[in-house]
C-alpha cells in the first residue's frame, strides 16, 4: 500500500498546527520564551498603535474628536504609551479585548502585542535591562 495515514495538502498542516494550538497544555504564558530580537516599539508596537488607536488616543487631536478617549490618554509615542502600558494590557489583550472598542487588531496582532508586554515592557518596567534595548 502506498501513502501515509495524513491528508494530502498544505490545509491538515494548518488545521493540525490549530488543533495543537487550541488544546494548550495549562502552562503558564509568562513562561513561554521570547522570540530574538523580540517585538520592538519600532518594528511592531508603534505601527499596531498608529493602525488601532491613534485615530482616538492621539495627542493631535482636541476634545470632541477623540472618540470617547480622554484627553492625556495618548499612545502616539513610546513614553505615552508607557505611560498607559498597565491600562493598554488590560484593554487590547487577552481573550476578549475590549480596546478599541469597534475591534481592529487581529488575533495575531493581540498574540503580538501580548508578547511585546511579556518580553519587552514588563522586564523595563521591572527594571531589568534588556540587551540591545528592543523598545
Amino acid at each position: 500500500m502506498r501513502g501515509h495515514p495524513l491528508p494530502a495538502g498544505p490545509g491538515w498542516a494548518v488545521l493540525a498546527c490549530a488543533v495543537l494550538i487550541s488544546c494548550g497544555d495549562g502552562m503558564d504564558t509568562a513562561s513561554i520564551e521570547c522570540r530574538e530580537p523580540p517585538p520592538s516599539w519600532d518594528n511592531f508596537a508603534h505601527g499596531l498603535m498608529s493602525r488601532h488607536c491613534t485615530g482616538c488616543h492621539s495627542s493631535m487631536l482636541p476634545e470632541g474628536m477623540r472618540g470617547e478617549a480622554p484627553l492625556g490618554v495618548d499612545l502616539e509615542t513610546k513614553d505615552g504609551f508607557l505611560d498607559w502600558a498597565d491600562r493598554v494590557e488590560a484593554r487590547a489583550t487577552g481573550a476578549d479585548p475590549s480596546m478599541p472598542p469597534g475591534g481592529g487588531p487581529t488575533e495575531v496582532e493581540v498574540a503580538k502585542l501580548e508578547e511585546y508586554f511579556r518580553c519587552v515592557v514588563h522586564p523595563m518596567l521591572e527594571g531589568d535591562a534588556l540587551d540591545g534595548e528592543p523598545w
